[in-house]
């Protein structure tokens, strides 16, 4: 049975991205876990630990809560509540150590996962600290059939197909096309060469090798997006490569995204 992390700070915006993973896979065999990690802010204090039980306190209250409003959605859904004390970052490294789930689902405040980026969020420092795979959906965002799914690449930082495991059991589940974007292509030598390397992660799978023209990364990934009638946008994290490069202060500070596109973001 799979198992997706849902983490939830009890916001909308955490709300939202749970309706969202649970609608997603209402169909599918899943074991959600609803995860909130709570965590001092300071030291020091004399009444350390009964701060840190009144905290405790108001988590297992907040996730009995949130069940509640999740159920009433999502009757027959699976759900066991995690309330966690430490920071995010550690209590997401726990979790992952402890029940390796297949997805991490968490949602941001901005008003796109992108400018939600942009503001040194913990969406961000979840991406960057955490290595697995994570759909980071924007707080405005509805929930859409993702039909068709576009690949943000360079062609160079597709090495494994284990990486490729989370997006390929989505295009399967809802038989999705994959629209590959090449938006940085200056080093490419043998195009065609890359492009049969990526495909082959991807058996029987409907996929298209797209070329974004420009200096504007983002406004050519925004517009393919549209003219396509994209649901998902897909980017590969890497310890250096594309990622980086994309998400650059240079670049991303212009970068705007529709709301209504959540982010499927894997690790190679």
């Amino acid at each position: 049975m799979k198992r997706i992390l849902l983490l939830t700070d009890f916001s909308d915006t955490a709300r939202n991205a749970a309706m969202y993973a649970l609608k997603m896979f209402e169909n599918e065999k899943v074991y959600f876990d609803l995860l909130n990690a709570y965590d001092l802010e300071f030291s020091g204090s004399p009444y350390i630990m009964q701060v840190k039980e009144e905290l405790a306190l108001e988590s297992q209250k907040g996730l009995k809560s949130e069940l509640s409003l999740l159920k009433r959605r999502f009757p027959n859904v699976r759900i066991e509540l995690a309330s966690r004390f430490g920071t995010l970052i550690d209590v997401i490294h726990n979790e992952i150590n402890e029940f390796k789930p297949e997805l991490i689902v968490m949602g941001c405040r901005g008003e796109t996962a992108l400018e939600n980026f942009l503001l040194g969020s913990n969406a961000y420092a979840v991406v960057k600290s955490v290595k697995a795979p994570i759909v980071v959906v924007p707080k405005h965002a509805k929930y859409k059939k993702p039909d068709k799914i576009v690949f943000a690449t360079d062609l160079k930082n597709i090495k494994s197909g284990k990486a490729m495991v989370p997006l390929c059991d989505i295009i399967r589940q809802f038989n999705s096309t994959l629209l590959f974007v090449n938006v940085m292509d200056d080093d490419i030598t043998n195009r065609l060469d890359a492009e049969s390397q990526i495909a082959s992660h991807f058996e029987r799978v409907d996929l298209s090798f797209n070329f974004v023209e420009g200096d504007d990364v983002s406004d050519g990934i925004l517009k393919f997006m549209d003219e396509n009638d994209a649901d998902l946008l897909t980017l590969l994290r890497h310890e250096e490569g594309f990622f980086e490069r994309l998400f650059h202060p240079s670049i991303t500070k212009q970068m705007v995204l529709h709301p209504d596109h959540p982010m499927l973001i894997l690790h190679e």
